[in-house]
């Protein structure tokens, strides 16, 4: 009886051990130049398993974006949770800026820390994005801090802003840097490993977000 967790186990370890070749792949190479067995490959196992454990490359692809958009999604809750309770709060103890700085430095880190989501992300814009859509939707952390903010923008002497450009302008600001690492930042002499650096993008993006509140 003992037997049947330990093949649980080890079906979840080469489900993610597949999901993790395919995400590295399909980053480096793209969707049509990737074929599931050189994701078996690079993965470890059998040539095979990847089309037994997802049916198909459209579906596995489908997979690795959910988990990619599930890991932003949790990332980003704690980082922009203060900002919702920030935006009610009779009396906020804290500035516009402090939290707007956590909720900054969560999607950066967010954002160095899986770099693969940024280069699939480069790759559905340059495909149409047609794939990426079926899944993007989902992920509604910032839309909705920033919505609870506007709702109590009186209050918070905030102007009456555009959640979708303050969002836009979030995303743009902290994407870039990641999306070009190995190009405009190597190229200045600039690493996203630098500290300074990413403190100091981080100062810039809340100092454009807090102008556009105010």
């Amino acid at each position: 009886m003992a037997a049947a967790p330990a093949k649980i186990r080890d079906a979840e370890r080469t489900r993610r051990q597949v999901l993790d070749a395919a995400e590295e792949l399909f980053a480096r190479r793209g969707y049509e130049a990737t074929s599931l067995a050189d994701i078996g490959t690079v993965a470890g196992v059998s040539r095979g398993t990847p089309s037994y454990c997802f049916g198909s490359k459209e579906r596995l692809y489908d997979a690795v974006l959910e988990r990619l958009y599930a890991e932003r999604t949790a990332a980003l809750e704690p980082a922009f949770a203060p900002l919702t309770t920030w935006a009610g709060a009779d009396a906020p103890e804290e500035s516009l800026e402090t939290v707007l700085t956590r909720s900054v430095a969560g999607y950066l880190e967010f954002l160095r820390g899986r770099p693969s989501f940024v280069d699939l992300f480069e790759r559905e814009a340059l495909a149409g994005g047609e794939r990426l859509a079926r899944i993007e939707g989902a992920s509604t952390v910032m839309e909705d801090a920033f919505a609870a903010l506007r709702e109590h923008r009186a209050r918070r002497g905030l102007r009456d802003f555009d959640v979708t450009e303050v969002v836009t302008c979030l995303v743009a600001l902290g994407y870039l840097p990641v999306a070009h690492r190995g190009t405009m930042l190597r190229r200045q002499g600039l690493s996203l490993d630098d500290p300074g650096f990413v403190a100091g993008r981080t100062r810039l993006i809340v100092d454009v977000l807090a102008h556009l509140l105010r």
